[in-house]
């Protein structure tokens, strides 16, 4: 047989396409991870913050609870009785 053969040329060829396929996918999904992992909605990039009102806002609440009159208490149900017979 010759030593370059058709078939060993085609052999070659699909060595190097198979490893090309190879490297190409293992580079697509690198890239896909690495994107992934950036933008994931659920991923924390910074640190957590309480959540809370605004200080100016709890400061207007402590200032009007304490003025008399301002907020009235629950007003209570009235006293269930039942009749006699």
């Amino acid at each position: 047989m010759a030593p370059n053969s058709r078939i060993e040329l085609a052999r070659r060829r699909a060595r190097t396409a198979k490893a090309t396929l190879g490297a190409l996918t293992a580079l697509v999904f690198g890239v896909a991870f690495v994107g992934a992992k950036t933008h994931a909605p659920g991923h924390a990039k910074g640190k957590a913050t309480p959540l809370g009102a605004p200080p100016s806002f709890e400061r207007a609440v402590r200032t009007n609870a304490l003025q008399s009159g301002q907020i009235a208490p629950p007003a209570s149900p009235p006293v269930v009785s039942s009749a006699t017979s």
